[in-house]
């Protein structure tokens, strides 16, 4: 008897394990998987957050969360656990955008939707192979640009010219994260065209805090007649890591420190003093809620997401994300709620 009720027991656990989407009276509710190249990040943590509110919300049976901690073999499991669940839409910030052609072809060939957030899925032209939602990078860049050569000129660094060099951190594996970078140098050197090139040093690193302060500390360390820093972060972490850096350095007093996010910078910003003065805000509960929403109308309408962004002769359209730059000045009237 035992024996009996045991292998009825498997039997039961087997059967749900199976049928994933199936719900009681048979009917089946969407289900979606979000693979995400670090879910700890405080901005993917309000990311995922809100899509799975919103798919929810909406009438899905749930969306399965995935954290690849930056590792792409973490990254191709994740890829296969989510194809084994029969996912309906697969949305994807993959670690490494050298990942995007097999996470294509391999959704393809187990007929599973599949569209990016953040960092596009890209063919090896850089041209977009799903659709994806992405900063209009470069010209959040601008912005960070425009707001840092004011305060290049606001505060006279000119007359410290010669002990002051720009830090240009980039992440240059993420093609959403490099424009962001160009188009901070470009603008500032418009603004300020008698800044030599040779004063603008690049500091590459992943995505990271810890990879951003290590590579913060080393530049500061290499270059010790510098006594002025201006850098730019593609993210919210580089910028703290170099803020962290400034400040082991002590380095931090004369020093400027600008990221993109929001979500770090607000805590910099309630301190008495903090070099990390600015940033590009972007709402992680927008960005979560636009992709949801595109995913669970292409369930339900079999409306491709982005289509009215698709650029002539592009096979797919890109969503264009944008900013606000922020300061202790006005993070609180801009973010809201998002602020605490």
């Amino acid at each position: 008897m035992k024996k009996s009720i045991a292998a009825i027991m498997a039997l039961g656990v087997l059967l749900c394990a199976c049928t994933p989407k199936e719900e009681a009276g048979g009917n089946k509710k969407p289900l979606l998987a979000f693979i995400c190249k670090e879910l700890t990040q405080e901005w993917f943590v309000g990311t995922s957050t809100a899509m799975k509110e919103t798919a929810i919300g909406r009438g899905a049976q749930d969306v399965l969360l995935f954290d690849c901690s930056m590792n792409p073999d973490k990254y191709m499991t994740a890829l296969d656990t989510a194809i084994a669940q029969k996912v309906d839409v697969l949305i994807v910030t993959p670690p490494d955008q050298k990942l995007s052609q097999i996470t294509v072809e391999r959704c393809k060939a187990a007929g599973i939707k599949v569209m990016a957030d953040d960092d596009g899925l890209i063919d090896e032209n850089g041209v977009h192979i799903a659709p994806a939602l992405e900063l209009d990078a470069y010209k959040v860049g601008e912005g960070i640009g425009e707001y840092l050569g004011k305060y290049y000129k606001d505060n006279n660094l000119q007359g410290s010219y010669a002990a002051t060099a720009y830090m240009l951190m980039n992440m240059p594996e993420v093609s959403s994260c490099v424009p962001r970078a160009e188009g901070a140098r470009d603008k500032f050197l418009a603004l300020v065209p008698e800044f030599e090139q040779k004063k603008i040093i690049r500091a590459d690193y992943d995505g990271t805090t810890d990879k951003g302060f290590n590579v913060a500390a080393a530049t500061i360390a290499a270059n010790p007649q510098i006594t002025h820093w201006i850098i730019t972060a593609p993210n919210d972490e580089g910028a703290q890591g170099a803020t962290r850096a400034l400040e082991q350095a002590n380095k931090d007093k004369n020093a400027i420190v600008i990221g993109v996010g929001g979500y770090l910078a607000k805590d910099e910003f309630k301190k008495d003093y903090s070099a990390f003065k600015a940033t590009a805000y972007i709402d992680p509960v927008l960005d979560g809620t636009i992709a949801a929403n595109a995913a669970m109308d292409w369930i339900e309408k079999g409306a491709v997401p982005y289509e009215e962004y698709k650029k002539p002769g592009g096979n797919f359209g890109v969503y264009p994300f944008s900013a606000t730059m922020v300061d202790p000045s006005n993070y609180r009237d801009i973010m809201g709620a998002g602020a605490d």
